[in-house]
Formats: structure tokens, sequence, C-alpha cells
């Protein structure tokens, strides 16, 4: 099957996507349910990532200082922030809540569905923290791309795991907990034009592919333990298998950012305007 492509209405920018099937719009700033049937839900501030809560809530971050939390009703609730916060990686937590990067204040927070905030310093001046993951364990991970390492909040302490660099100093931006539990956390360095695996004991084994432009940006895991990876540079979507085999998809548009594993499908948000749907597996002969 090949790949498909849903068309988005002229001028949509859509950057994040998640769950059956809904996609952030930069502009005009919003939410857009894209199936079963098109559904255009307007914000006041622009929405960057999403993350589907264990309750079936939608959330978002927002470039305004704010959170966005949307039920499965339909029905919104705004959590306000420090200013400056610049809220951008978000992920579900098990108990409901969500876990999200704060780079503008230098901290990772927990928010619950009720508005409970809490806020962990990151121990790196301006790591810039970028994506955001959750482990098995609970564990939330999140890519410093201004420190080139990756840390993880373990009982209350941060712990960073340093990476190696390659054709240029590293700049994770998005992060991955791999499936299966224990099998470690993927990444996407966007400035080195590679993936990496961290496995438990924080060994670092890194993927390089070929077009040294190929901007890396957002990585999610599939159930063989394996990636999927934008290349936002090269218009590109790459699976990396756990042994490390590359395979490369040609995207139609232009500057694939966010991506989410389905059950048979990789959906892929193009910021030129469309979504893009990518088989899971080859076609059979």
């Amino acid at each position: 099957m090949p790949a498909r492509e849903v068309t988005l209405p002229s001028g949509y920018t859509p950057y994040a996507v998640a769950g059956d099937l809904w996609t952030t719009i930069l502009n005009p700033p919003g939410l857009l349910m894209v199936l079963p049937t098109e559904r255009f839900e307007p914000l006041e501030g622009t929405p960057m990532l999403l993350a589907v809560a264990t309750d079936g809530a939608l959330w978002c971050t927002r470039t305004d200082d704010r959170l966005v939390r949307r039920d499965t009703g339909g029905d919104y609730t705004v959590i306000e922030l420090e200013q400056g916060s610049a809220p951008y990686g978000i992920a579900a937590a098990p108990d409901g809540g969500i876990w999200f990067t704060a780079p503008g204040r230098n901290r990772i927070g927990r928010a619950t569905a009720t508005g409970g905030l809490t806020l962990f310093d990151l121990p790196v001046p301006e790591a810039r923290a970028a994506m955001l993951t959750v482990d098995a364990d609970g564990r939330p991970w999140t890519a410093l791309n201004g420190a080139g390492a990756l840390a993880c909040l373990d009982d209350g302490t941060m712990r960073l795991v340093e990476l190696p660099g390659g054709r240029a100093p590293a700049a994770p931006v998005g992060i991955a907990a791999a499936a299966g539990g224990d099998q470690g956390v993927w990444y996407a360095d966007i400035a080195g034009g590679c993936v990496g695996l961290v496995d438990p004991s924080h060994t670092v084994r890194q993927i390089v592919f070929e077009d040294p432009g190929c901007r890396p940006h957002a990585v999610a895991a599939d159930r063989d333990g394996g990636c999927w990876v934008t290349l936002w540079g090269s218009g590109q979507l790459a699976r990396v298998t756990s042994g490390g085999d590359v395979t490369l998809h040609d995207l139609p548009g232009r500057e694939p950012h966010g991506l989410w594993v389905g059950d048979s499908l990789v959906w892929v948000a193009m910021e030129s305007g469309s979504l893009v749907a990518v088989p899971t597996s080859p076609p059979r002969s």
C-alpha cells in the first residue's frame, strides 16, 4: 500500500500529530481532528506538541505559556504557567496527567487533570529541553538540545546521559521510550544527522544517516523495538530497526515534523499543509 496524503485546507500548517487522529495547527492556531471527520477547534495561542493521556484527554503545549487539556467530551481546561516558560515537549504520565518541558525556565514539569503543577529544575544551564517521553517505569526523559544530553528524572534525582557528537556536537530534539519496557530510549539528533538508542546501562548506540543535511527531528518507537524518525531537512521518513538497519521513505510536501505510529500506519505532519500516512509494514509480494 503506497503512502496516503491528506491535504488540509489552504494555508493550514500542521506540526504535531497524535491519537486517532488529531494534529496541532500553527496557522490558524488550533487543533484539527482529521479522522473520522474533519473538525477544526481554534485556540487563542499557538499549539505545539500533543499527547493523549491515559484517561483519553488530549493535551497540548502552547506558545503563550499555557497547557491545554481537552477532555473526551470536548471541554477545554487551560493551565497557566510562569511567564517565559515556553512549554514545548509533552508526554502522558501513567496516572492521567502529563509531563512537559519548559525550556524558557530551564525546567520540566508535571501537570494533573485538576490543574496541579510540580516543577523540576534541570542541572545544566540553558539546556533547551525539547521533546519528552515517559518510560515504562513512569520516569520522564527529555532531550536537552542545548546540552548535547538526555535527562531522566529518577526518584527525584535528575540524571544526565551525555551523547556522542558526530558531524557536529549532539543537539537532540526528538525522544521516545523504546518498546518492551527495558529496551532504552531513542533520540533524534538534528545537528548530527543521526538517531541513537540509550540502553538501560546508559550505553549509547548511534546510527548515522547518509545525508548530512537530513536534520532528524521527531522520533517514535514501534512495537518491534525499532523507531521511525522524521527527517526535516530531506523531506523523508526513516524506519530504523532494532538492529540498526535503515529504510527511507520519500514524502510528498515539505518539512515533516511530528509523527504518530498506529497499528498499521505511521502518520506524519507536513508543515507544507498535509498529513501523510506510511504503512508500518511493506506490502507482501
